[in-house]
């Protein structure tokens, strides 16, 4: 059984009031228009995964603001109209049946060493004061529920003077976001932990659907080396070009044997269109071929049809596919609709617009 998530319920997180996700599958494209939680969806899986560690509410943020933020009080950009008293409420149910349920808050804590027990946030007037940002998260498998907090307080100078990881809680599950940022890179990382596995030939032959002359792959000196035939020597990836250095991260990351989630945002980005369809049938190759789930965003036409053309000649990955257009309603507020291969297909034969409800 792969080792993923079921069904998503997030709660004022970001710009989403309330949304509720079903029936993942192995590879879960998001599509929608700009602002319509694409994004979110992705950063309510990581932080899930990273319930227990409280540094992650900044890593995210730094990741969509890519540069760190300059205070603590930044973290008020994960909550929703950036009102720190409705606190985000995430609940996911894993394939296995497991519930784990987390709830982010900032409050003030007048001991800066004391544990929170939920003071209030104090407030002067129009000034808000925060010191403490605490995750407070739980996990509930075969009627049992555990549960855990962990937390991090800062000072009035803005230093960091206690952080508490939740005890007793170890996470099963490991993700890994891939931004759009192409300056973001575990590559030589993934990469060890496929060859000293002797899984060399993993991520060589996904290479070889990008791009036939690529002959061979190595970690040299701390840097990735690529071999093409008709050269004398392999050239250093950097010097490849952002496209293949942006499909060489994503297949590496996605054929890595120590992780179960892969997060990819913007998928299209830094690649040519030319490229989509082999990307997409290395991902679903990886995915299946390594047991994995996928969370992935785009907002391209091209790699929509580009998916669709390589599941037609696919068609033992097409039932792992699960599509959702997300959309803002004015009545109903934030909903997925959802589409399978067929719904897919229908809509690029007929040139007909999933990308977005509202016309």
């Amino acid at each position: 059984m792969m080792d993923g998530f079921k069904n998503i319920e997030i709660k004022n997180f970001r710009g989403i009031d309330h949304l509720k996700i079903e029936d993942f599958g192995r590879v879960n494209i998001f599509l929608g228009q700009n602002s319509s939680g694409k994004s979110s969806v992705l950063e309510a899986v990581n932080l899930s995964l990273n319930m227990s560690n409280p540094d992650m509410p900044q890593v995210i943020n730094n990741i969509r603001a890519r540069k760190s933020f300059s205070t603590f009080l930044d973290a008020k950009y994960l909550f929703h109209n950036l009102d720190m008293s409705n606190p985000p409420d995430l609940t996911l149910e894993q394939t296995d049946g497991t519930v784990r349920h987390l709830t982010l808050g900032m409050t003030y804590v007048f001991d800066e060493l004391a544990e929170p027990k939920n003071e209030p946030i104090q407030q002067a007037g129009t000034i808000v004061y925060v010191n403490t940002l605490e995750i407070t998260f739980s996990t509930t498998a075969q009627g049992e529920k555990q549960d855990y907090k962990s937390w991090l307080r800062i000072n009035p100078a803005g230093i960091v003077v206690n952080r508490k990881i939740a005890d007793n809680y170890l996470e099963r599950l490991r993700g890994r976001v891939i931004s759009a940022d192409l300056t973001s890179d575990n590559t030589v990382w993934d990469l060890a932990e496929l060859f000293k596995r002797n899984q060399k030939n993993i991520v060589l032959s996904t290479l070889k659907l990008f791009d036939a002359r690529i002959n061979s792959i190595e970690i040299l000196n701390d840097d990735v080396y690529i071999g093409f035939d008709g050269m004398a020597e392999m050239l250093p990836s950097r010097m490849t070009g952002d496209g293949l250095r942006r499909y060489l991260s994503i297949a590496a990351s996605a054929a890595n044997p120590m992780m179960h989630i892969i997060m990819l945002d913007e998928i299209d980005n830094g690649l040519h269109y030319s490229a989509y369809k082999k990307l997409w049938e290395a991902l679903f190759i990886l995915a299946v071929g390594t047991n994995k789930q996928l969370f992935v965003t785009t907002h391209s036409k091209e790699t929509l049809y580009s998916l669709s053309e390589m599941l037609e000649e696919h068609a033992e990955y097409r039932n792992e596919l699960s599509l959702y257009t997300l959309e803002q309603t004015k009545l109903k507020g934030h909903q997925a609709y959802k589409y399978t291969y067929e719904g897919l297909s229908g809509a690029c034969e007929n040139d007909v617009e999933i990308r977005s409800m509202v016309k």
